[in-house]
């Protein structure tokens, strides 16, 4: 049986190295216990906020060295979780983790209401007197801009107190999906070859084998699983929205989704003009449905067709240290100091490369201020999962430039920004392979590939954000969600968003294997991220290193600036619908060229 390998079976070079975190468990727990100390002396300044600049500026850095460790602390147990799911020792040790950010939350809970008792002008009097207070303006103004949805300091720390229990109906899906849940094993389509597992790692590879047979027998077995715990994933999706709902009117919002847009300060309009431009131009996806229908000359178009490539072939192989190669090569027009920071990453093992049992499924970056970079992969040898590796290596770069440039408190930045770093990686990646591969089949499933991209990030983003919107307005209406209610509501999008598809009952499913609708009207942010990436890759190819240079400079300001101005930095303004047309228009150029090469 071809089966998953445990993680002792991994070579050591294709796993991420966390010996430069902490060298073993005792030296984790001592930070943690440093941290856990320090935050009783963070009560001695309650009710002194703004006794003086000399005070504020004291708590304000007392505030920093706390929650630096615990951002170490935090990443070094997370990392370690993600390795094997199944680990108790990890597990426990990322619930401690958790539970000690929650406490370190509630214990500064205290400082933005009493903060919001100053004025701007008195804000500014206290900079004028304490000078080292002026690289905190954006976090002041930050703080002064949210005074409508904040509550009194007693309010705060029981908000505060309960996002431990808060995050539970993401932590129950993810214990479900990546560790108690186990998926067939099919037989491989062809004679003589061992029978495959089906994970979540690689449906999503499997669902692009060329054996239709095989395709739909995988699609029908992954389903039917998720039926059988259908009850459990809509309990805890329900209960992730009604929790999104309370947060939101306990802090004054008129709805969950302003209140989450209003985080990063983006306007809700931004959110309602993705969903209408995506909805206006239903036509080119509709397009790319009906191409790939002809090209692999099928009578219908299914579920299990819809990831398939136009080529009707599997993705060639694409080894991991080619990938590195082709990744690296394509970002050159950022600068060589970027090209060169990617290359030694990939060198000193940022990346935990390939799958293993109990590994969580999917890609992320993570790391904090005092850490390098890490990024889970789950490679599986094509070209998607290159594509997943520039994308992730986009979020690292943007940490790595941000905290190069600035200081602890600005050196995080929104999704909403974040998103458009990696997308670049992505479209600049396109462009070179194309520019430069002298093999067509390949050049053929690159285009492929980046086609399948615009459609899955931009279309099919903006259709999760418009399944999260509804649902969410179901809670604030005072209705209910059932599993059935949310398979209708998905079903009827996919229906609208896939015309030209026939789609069956099991589609109805997909919903309870999108971990991203756990985390608070999160997905839409792809959507706009690739918008002004493309625009910004545009920039760059007509105006050379001065466009790189706006962009560099743009992920320099990390989170020293609200993301609708960073962006600007660079270029773009997200606050008009014409980079989203931008990407659809190109989109539809490439359905030109692809179509012209499939006949």
């Amino acid at each position: 049986m071809s089966s998953i390998p445990e993680r002792n079976e991994i070579e050591t070079e294709y796993t991420w190295d966390l010996s430069g975190i902490y060298t073993d468990a005792a030296e984790w727990e001592s930070a943690y216990e440093s941290v856990q100390d320090q935050l009783t002396d963070l009560k001695e300044y309650e009710g002194h906020v703004t006794e003086s600049p000399s005070t504020l500026l004291e708590l304000l850095e007392q505030r920093e060295e706390i929650f630096r460790t615990l951002a170490t602390v935090s990443t070094y147990a997370n990392l370690r979780s993600a390795e094997d799911t199944r680990d108790q020792e990890s597990q426990a040790r990322q619930s401690k983790a958790e539970s000690l950010s929650s406490r370190a939350r509630s214990a500064i809970s205290f400082i933005e209401p009493e903060l919001q008792e100053l004025d701007s002008e008195e804000i500014s009097s206290f900079c004028e007197r304490e000078p080292a207070l002026k690289q905190y303006e954006h976090f002041f103004d930050d703080v002064l801009r949210a005074k409508p949805h904040t509550r009194s300091s007693e309010v705060e720390s029981v908000l505060a107190d309960l996002g431990e229990i808060a995050s539970s109906p993401s932590d129950i899906y993810g214990m479900l999906s990546n560790a108690d849940m186990t998926f067939p094993t099919v037989d491989h389509p062809d004679p003589g070859e061992d029978t495959i597992e089906i994970t979540l790692g690689n449906f999503t590879k499997l669902q692009k084998h060329p054996d239709r047979a095989f395709r739909q027998t995988v699609y029908e077995q992954f389903y039917d699983e998720w039926k059988d715990v259908r009850n459990t994933v809509g309990t805890a999706l329900q209960n992730s929205v009604k929790k999104d709902v309370k947060y939101a009117r306990a802090r004054r919002y008129e709805s969950a989704r302003a209140a989450s847009l209003d985080g990063p300060n983006v306007p809700v309009t931004v959110y309602d003009t993705l969903c209408e431009t995506v909805r206006d131009n239903l036509e080119h996806l509709h397009r790319h449905a009906r191409l790939k229908q002809a090209a692999l000359n099928l009578n219908e178009l299914r579920p299990w067709d819809l990831y398939i490539s136009l080529t009707g072939d599997e993705s060639p192989k694409i080894p991991y240290d080619r990938a590195t190669t082709y990744i690296t090569d394509a970002v050159a027009p950022l600068g060589s100091e970027y090209q060169q920071r990617v290359a030694d990453g990939l060198e000193s093992r940022w990346v935990d490369v390939y799958e293993n049992r109990g590994k969580r499924s999917g890609a992320f970056s993570s790391g904090a201020y005092d850490t390098q970079p890490f990024i889970l992969m789950n490679y599986q040898d094509d070209i998607s999962s290159m594509f997943t590796l520039a994308h992730e290596l986009g979020h690292s770069m943007h940490s790595e430039l941000a905290k190069n440039a600035q200081p602890w408190q600005y050196a995080d930045y929104t999704i909403f920004v974040a998103e458009v770093a990696s997308t670049v990686n992505e479209t600049l990646l396109t462009n070179h392979l194309l520019e430069t591969l002298e093999d067509d089949t390949l050049r053929l499933h690159i285009l492929d590939e980046y086609l399948e991209r615009v459609r899955s990030t931009l279309y099919r983003q903006t259709m999760f954000a418009e399944f999260e919107s509804t649902i969410h307005e179901i809670i604030e209406e005072g209705g209910a969600l059932t599993p059935d209610r949310f398979d209708e509501i998905y079903c009827d999008l996919k229906e609208t968003y896939y015309e030209p598809a026939v789609l069956d009952d099991r589609i109805a499913r997909e919903w309870m294997r999108i971990p991203h609708f756990y985390y608070s009207f999160y997905v839409y942010q792809y959507a706009t991220g690739i918008s002004a990436a493309i625009a910004i890759v545009d920039q760059i190819d007509t105006d050379g290193e001065d466009a790189a240079e706006d962009y560099r400079s743009a992920l320099e300001l990390g989170g020293s600036a609200y993301p609708i101005d960073i962006l600007q930095t660079a270029g773009v303004d997200m606050t008009d619908a014409a980079p989203i047309e931008s990407a659809l228009t190109g989109y539809a150029d490439y359905l030109d060229q692809m179509e012209a090469l499939v006949k």
